[in-house]
C-alpha cells in the first residue's frame, strides 16, 4: 500500500513517506500478488524518505533520522503511545481503539524488560495462527523481533546524535511488518486479529502524519 493511495479498510502495509505526517492506509484483504506493499530500503545508499538518511562508510550503512527536530519529535510520540498502551487509552488515527488486553500485550513487547519476551511469544502466536506459511511465520518473527522494545528505546535515546539505533529499529519495523503483511494469507487478512490493525496504527503515529 503506498501512501498515495485511498484509504481502505482493514489491514495495512506502511511506507514512510511524509515528515512525521505519514498517513499509511489500511489495505483490504490482498491476493497471492501483493507487489504494491512497500517498505522502507534498509539496503540502500541514499536517502529512503524525509524520515530517514543513509550514510555509507565502507560496507556499512547506518540509519539516521535527518535532524535532531525529527528524532525528538519521534521520541515524543513514542512517550505518547507509551502512556496510551499502559493506560489502555490509546486509539489510531481513524478512532479504532484497541481492546484493553490487545493494548496491555503491545505495551509489554514495545516497553521491553522482563516481560517482553513472554509477551512478544504471545503476539507470535497471534500473528501465525491460521497464518502459518513459512514465509509467514519468518517474517512474523522478523517483525515481532524488532517490534519488541521499540517505544522505551525511542522513549530513552538521545536526539543530539540523530541516533541511529532508534532509527535503524523503527526502519526494520516498518520495512518487517510490510514483509508481514505481504506474504500474510488473503483469509488472515479479511478477519485480522485485534492486534494487527493496533499495530498499524501504532507504526502509523511512529511515522506521522
Amino acid at each position: 500500500m503506498r501512501c498515495t493511495e485511498a484509504r481502505r479498510p482493514r489491514s495495512a502495509a506502511l511506507t514512510a513517506c511524509a515528515l512525521l505526517t505519514l498517513l499509511a492506509a489500511p489495505a483490504a484483504a490482498q491476493g497471492a500478488n501483493q507487489s504494491d506493499v512497500s517498505g522502507i530500503s534498509i539496503t540502500s545508499s541514499s536517502i529512503v524518505s524525509p524520515v530517514f538518511g543513509v550514510s555509507v562508510g565502507g560496507a556499512v550503512r547506518v540509519i539516521t533520522f535527518v535532524t535532531p527536530q525529527v528524532a525528538q519529535s519521534y521520541q515524543e510520540t513514542a512517550a505518547r503511545v507509551n502512556a496510551q498502551l499502559s493506560s489502555q487509552s490509546f486509539a489510531g488515527t481513524g478512532g479504532y481503539r484497541p481492546p484493553p488486553a490487545t493494548q496491555n500485550l503491545l505495551y509489554e513487547v514495545t516497553a521491553g524488560g522482563s516481560a517482553s519476551g513472554q509477551a512478544a511469544a504471545q503476539l507470535l502466536t497471534i500473528l501465525t495462527t491460521d497464518n502459518a506459511s513459512p514465509q509467514a511465520t519468518a517474517n512474523a518473527q522478523a517483525f515481532v523481533e524488532s517490534f519488541r522494545g521499540l517505544l522505551v528505546k525511542g522513549i530513552a535515546m538521545d536526539t543530539r546524535f540523530f541516533n541511529s539505533l532508534t532509527a535503524t529499529q523503527l526502519a526494520n519495523s516498518v520495512a518487517a511488518y510490510n514483509a508481514f503483511i505481504d506474504s500474510s494469507s488473503e483469509s488472515f487478512l479479511t478477519s485480522p486479529p485485534a492486534e494487527l490493525p493496533a499495530i498499524h496504527d501504532i507504526l502509523v503515529q511512529l511515522t506521522g502524519r
